[in-house]
């Protein structure tokens, strides 16, 4: 999974980042911003995998993880060029974090505005319109062209169509997330890579004094139908460099159960819509990651191509099952180990062998 995390410079993106990734990238806002994006892979630290791992006793156990890129700011002026490379970069995210800066600082409000994160997001997103906008009205003016050539195919015309409906849904400020489109017509527009189609984690980057103060807007945001959350970034950075037991006093004395890092995989996982499956052994014990809704000729297909190509069953059973019972004789016994065809189902939390031919 790979997500993007953005927003005007100074929001807090490289704090944020540091945090998640234990990381040490420059923050002090005299810093010049920098132009590549920072990169880190963070584990998913999913208890089921560490018990697995226990029960299996395997050579290998691998984690779920998530790939962070902490971009610099995005949308920070009118002059920004949609067709560099950086641009395109950001695009090719699966989702987006953007950082909003809730925090008072003279200095910054003095160079960036002062700070109002409600008319920010408001902002990002009229700007991701217009690019998504700009980027269809090229798309169709193309069509046109290659019409009066004579270039008319069904696959085009069903192109034609769809931008056309997403055009007119862009002009009239509708993000293309909010549109129900079908499978078929997802495929067909998914080479664009659509900034407004892309789910959006709103974070909200206060002051360790104002993180409690901030609860309201985050109730008002998820009102709106946003997936939003809190964090202090600077104390969440600091935390990160603290051995585990100092943390958790410290995370005490802000009335916080869990760190930035645990947080956000967590919500990652929910705006993506994701779900964990396991395949155990004594070879490797590992976590899947899928959508909610694959079959299990998708979760085969993860795991390897011949897997899914000659996929005859997966064998399945539940891990609450297994940590009830112990071992997988006693879920033979009790019946719970399951065959199951193509169209089953994976559900968060299977535990999947697959049998095939190929």
């Amino acid at each position: 999974m790979k997500i993007g995390i953005i927003g005007l410079p100074k929001s807090g993106k490289t704090t944020i980042f540091n945090a998640l990734t234990g990381s040490s990238h420059p923050t002090d806002k005299y810093v010049q911003v920098a132009e590549p994006a920072n990169i880190g892979v963070v584990q998913i630290l999913d208890e089921r995998i560490s018990t697995l791992s226990k029960l299996y006793n395997p050579r290998k156990t691998i984690y779920a993880h998530i790939e962070y890129h902490d971009f610099p700011g995005i949308f920070a002026t009118s002059k920004e060029n949609p067709e560099n490379a950086l641009y395109n970069e950001i695009k090719a995210m699966e989702g987006f974090v953007l950082v909003l800066r809730s925090f008072f600082d003279p200095e910054l409000d003095e160079l960036y505005g002062k700070t109002d994160p409600i008319s920010r997001l408001k902002h990002f997103e009229t700007e991701m319109i217009i690019s998504d906008l700009i980027l269809a009205e090229k798309r169709l003016e193309k069509i046109e062209l290659g019409y009066k050539r004579g270039v008319r195919t069904p696959a085009v015309q069903n192109e034609e169509r769809i931008l056309r409906m997403l055009a007119e849904q862009l002009e009239s400020n509708i993000p293309i997330s909010a549109l129900q489109l079908s499978s078929e017509d997802q495929k067909t527009i998914r080479g664009f890579q659509f900034f407004s189609q892309k789910p959006l984690l709103v974070l909200l980057n206060t002051s360790e004094d104002t993180y409690q103060e901030q609860m309201q807007l985050q109730s008002t945001l998820e009102q709106q139908g946003y997936l939003c959350e809190r964090i202090a970034g600077k104390f969440e950075e600091e935390l990160s460099t603290l051995e585990a037991d100092e943390a958790g006093m410290f995370m005490e004395d802000m009335g916080i159960s869990e760190s930035a890092r645990e947080k956000l995989n967590h919500l990652c996982y929910k705006l993506m819509g994701y779900i964990s499956f396991f395949t155990v052994g004594e070879d490797e014990v590992r976590a899947w990651t899928i959508e909610k809704g694959d079959n299990a000729v998708t979760a085969a297909g993860k795991i390897h191509s011949d897997l899914a190509r000659g996929f005859i069953r997966a064998e399945c059973f539940k891990y609450d099952d297994l940590l009830r019972l112990g071992s997988e004789i006693a879920l033979r016994e009790k019946g719970l180990f399951k065959l199951e065809g193509k169209e089953y189902l994976v559900q968060d939390g299977d535990i999947i062998s697959i049998r095939f031919s190929v």
